[in-house]
């Protein structure tokens, strides 16, 4: 549903939506309280997408929806497994990507940020085996709030063109 583009104007649509969605999730990410123990942090992408919008001619647009902050360790990672789990999918857009045209310096810098380096992908599945009190619940209702956010964000508004 997200990443099927086989055209430039689909592709573009695909771009607003990961914007509004970025937008969202990298201002609640913003505002987390990371626990001091932690060596690992997310990869922000949000002014990578506004780049690439840019190249599009896509004005990106707030989805004007919101998500809870995750407040405890469970919550945070069951979020953050959705946010850094999209770079696995991502290796797939780049290539679809790639066939329309779009490049690491045009259209697709979010895509190349994703993808850049595997081992970001590793070492957050480290800090997952290694938490301790892991509550699988409260991380599947946070996931799934993730992802009941970026559905809002695919059904909002379609691609402003500027």
């Amino acid at each position: 549903m997200i990443g099927v583009f086989q055209s430039v104007e689909e592709y573009r649509g695909y771009v607003a939506f990961i914007g509004r969605f970025r937008f969202a999730m990298d201002r609640v990410m913003h505002n987390v309280i990371w626990p001091r123990d932690w060596s690992w942090r997310p990869q922000a992408v949000y002014d990578s997408i506004a780049q690439d919008a840019s190249d599009l001619g896509i004005r990106l647009t707030d989805a004007h929806t919101s998500i809870a902050p995750f407040d405890n360790h469970s919550a945070l990672l069951g979020a953050l497994y959705v946010l850094e789990g999209s770079t696995l999918g991502a290796r797939v857009l780049k290539s679809r990507a790639a066939a329309l045209g779009m490049t690491d310096s045009f259209g697709a810098r979010h895509l190349a940020v994703m993808t850049r380096d595997i081992s970001h992908w590793q070492s957050f599945l480290r800090q997952l085996d290694d938490a301790e009190d892991f509550d699988i619940e409260c991380a599947d209702r946070a996931a799934n709030a993730v992802f009941d956010l970026a559905l809002r964000c695919v059904e909002t508004e379609r691609v402003a063109v500027s």
